[in-house]
């Protein structure tokens, strides 16, 4: 007789990021089925959500908007601060699926709640058009840096059921628990590295063409 257990864990990232245009919360991400198999264990596909926030800089002038930037953007850990930050909140859940001598996980399911926070320009009737132009310029190659990010994380959360499923089944559930803690913490963490090496190839979306003034 098999016993079905449910367990929750989440981790927690950050990473420094430059500014993304929208508002409000939306579906990131899209998959085929929400419930499929492997090897005779059901796999749920994950949920991702996204979040923006904005401050608000106001102002007619290049270096009024940076200054205002530069003294509400976030401070990061390594003393500086950026225009935006992107955080993610990795939560995933699953069964215990127990029998006399094993235990293995089943619909283990992963949820991602990701926050954007970023300037907002709000303009008036006295804004040089050449400043508009360069700060639309300017937003649209950050959107273009984060759509990598984002990415990276909805591509990191796709892989964690699979990875789980191929898990084999443990002596006890605690062993199992560890197992699947370990396993997500490596995932989570290869993505903060993976991170760090996208945001140091693209000098935080500089290279990409976010730069201002």
């Amino acid at each position: 007789m098999f016993l079905k257990q449910a367990i929750v864990i989440s981790l927690l990232y950050l990473t420094a990021l430059p500014a993304f245009a929208g508002d409000g919360r939306i579906e990131i991400a899209s998959v085929d089925r929400d419930i499929y198999r492997h090897q005779e264990r059901i796999v749920l596909a994950p949920a991702v959500r996204e979040k923006h926030e904005v401050y608000e800089i106001k102002g007619c002038g290049e270096k009024e908007l940076r200054d205002q930037m530069t003294r509400q953007g976030t401070a990061w850990s390594d003393g500086k601060k950026y225009d935006s930050v992107t955080s993610w909140h990795v939560t995933w859940d699953y069964e215990h699926e127990r029998s006399s001598q094993s235990c293995s996980a089943e619909a283990f399911q992963a949820t991602a709640e990701i926050t954007i926070r970023y300037p907002k320009w709000v303009r008036n009737e006295d804004a040089p058009q050449e400043l508009a132009d360069k700060w639309d310029g300017y937003l649209a190659s950050l959107i273009e840096h984060e759509k990598g990010r984002r990415d990276m994380v909805v591509e990191a959360v796709e892989d964690l059921p699979l990875a789980v499923a191929q898990l084999p089944a443990a002596p006890t559930c605690a062993e199992l628990d560890q197992r699947v803690r370990s396993l997500c913490h490596e995932r989570m963490a290869r993505l903060n590295d993976d991170a760090k090496e996208y945001d140091a190839a693209t000098l935080h979306g500089a290279e990409q063409g976010a730069i201002f003034p």
